[in-house]
C-alpha cells in the first residue's frame, strides 16, 4: 500500500511539474466550458487547452477565450466571426456555434496575446463547474483543513526514534 501511495504521490507530483512547464515555457493556459453555448465543437465540462497569440494574429474562425463584458471577473469561449483592425485596434464579434445569434457586442481586444483554444480534454472541466457553487469551495476549504491539522497533529505526536 506504501509503494501504491509513493507511486501516486510521484505521478501526481510529475504531472504538476509538466503542467507547470506547458504554462510557463509554452504560454498554455487552461480555460473550463461553462455552458453548451459551444457545442457540438465543446460540451459543458469540457476543459480547453488554450494559447497565446498576438492579438494581430487572432483570426476568423479561433475559438477565443475573454473576459465577459457583463460579468467581471468571468471569461467566456466563443468562435471569432468578424475582425476588424482598421482603426488600429482589433475589435472582433464572436458567437457560441451552438448560439442561433452571435454576440450582442463587439469587443475591442486591448490586450497584446489572446488566448486561442488548440484543444480540448472532454470531462476535465467538471471540475472547475462544480467550483461554482459556493459549498462546494467551502467544503474544499474545511477538507484541506482538516488534511492539514490531521498531517500537523501526527508530526508533532510522533514518537522520537
Amino acid at each position: 500500500m506504501r509503494v501504491l501511495s509513493g507511486l501516486l504521490l510521484v505521478t501526481a507530483a510529475l504531472g504538476a511539474v509538466g503542467a507547470a512547464v506547458l504554462v510557463v515555457v509554452l504560454h498554455v493556459g487552461f480555460a473550463p466550458v461553462l455552458s453548451p453555448s459551444m457545442s457540438p465543437s465543446f460540451e459543458a465540462g469540457d476543459l480547453l487547452v488554450t494559447r497565446s497569440v498576438p492579438t494581430a494574429d487572432v483570426a476568423v474562425g479561433d475559438v477565443v477565450v475573454l473576459p465577459r463584458p457583463d460579468a467581471p471577473g468571468e471569461r467566456y469561449a466563443h468562435r471569432v466571426i468578424s475582425r476588424d483592425a482598421s482603426g488600429g485596434e482589433v475589435v472582433v464579434r464572436t458567437k457560441g456555434d451552438a448560439n442561433p445569434a452571435e454576440d450582442p457586442q463587439a469587443l475591442r481586444i486591448v490586450s497584446d496575446t489572446v488566448p486561442v483554444a488548440v484543444g480540448d480534454l472532454p470531462a476535465v472541466g467538471r471540475a472547475a463547474l462544480l467550483g461554482q457553487h459556493a459549498w462546494v469551495r467551502v467544503a474544499l476549504i474545511v477538507l484541506i483543513g482538516l488534511a492539514v491539522l490531521v498531517a500537523a497533529k501526527r508530526a508533532l505526536l510522533r514518537p522520537a526514534r
